[in-house]
């Protein structure tokens, strides 16, 4: 089964703009038509018919949040992609509040891992989100590769600019809009855990070839 973990913005909806995304990369995930959430480009190119597919967004919660309204849209614009394709989709949620506390990342840990099923097949974007959700999801990730058969296949961030025009209102910059595959980052982060029965030559020459591939 394939997996998406996506962070939601919690900005308001109008300024999650629709883009076409060149990929820096991996142009087999490059897809010609905008979108709002860059993993549904991914998906756009990827997903097959009949394939399983489960989402799971991560909704950062308080009182004046678009986070719903964002996931909705998102939703929306994945049905209408996989309308041509046939995949069978199931969607999911985990919460947080919009505190940067231990309890608050522990729980996401948790509740992610929980969601996870085993031999999934791992697509994360985190576009949008805070900081330390970023490094929760790669403990997250790093657990079920570890103790679920799960495997990382893709780790993407969308790049997003924005410009302030004459009139004083934000606007995207159209020409500066770029999906970067970052799957090989998460692959350093394992590999640098794994280094803890190694010597610092070994482990330095482990880490000169990983950066040579």
């Amino acid at each position: 089964m394939k997996v998406v973990i996506c962070t939601v913005p919690y900005m308001h909806h109008k300024k999650v703009y629709p883009f076409i995304y060149p990929v820096d990369g991996n142009k087999a995930i490059e897809y010609d038509k905008p979108v709002r959430c860059p993993v549904n480009a991914v998906l756009a190119k990827t997903l097959k018919k009949g394939e399983e597919l489960r989402v799971i967004y991560i909704m950062t919660v308080f009182k004046n949040s678009f986070c719903e309204t964002n996931k909705e849209n998102f939703i929306n614009e994945l049905e209408g992609i996989n309308s041509e394709i046939g995949a069978v989709i199931s969607y999911d949620t985990v919460e947080m509040e919009f505190k940067p506390t231990k309890s608050i990342y522990n729980k996401l840990i948790t509740d992610l891992t929980d969601k996870i099923p085993e031999d999934a097949d791992l697509y994360t974007d985190i576009t949008y989100g805070s900081k330390p959700e970023i490094i929760s999801l790669f403990c997250a990730l790093r657990f079920v590769e570890e103790l679920r058969n799960a495997v990382v296949e893709y780790f993407i961030y969308g790049q997003l600019e924005t410009k302030i025009d004459p009139s004083g209102k934000e606007k995207p910059k159209k020409e500066n809009q770029m999906i970067f595959d970052i799957t090989s980052l998460y692959y350093l982060f394992k590999l640098i855990g794994s280094m803890g029965d190694t010597d610092e030559e070994t482990a330095s020459k482990m880490l000169k070839d990983f950066f040579a591939l």
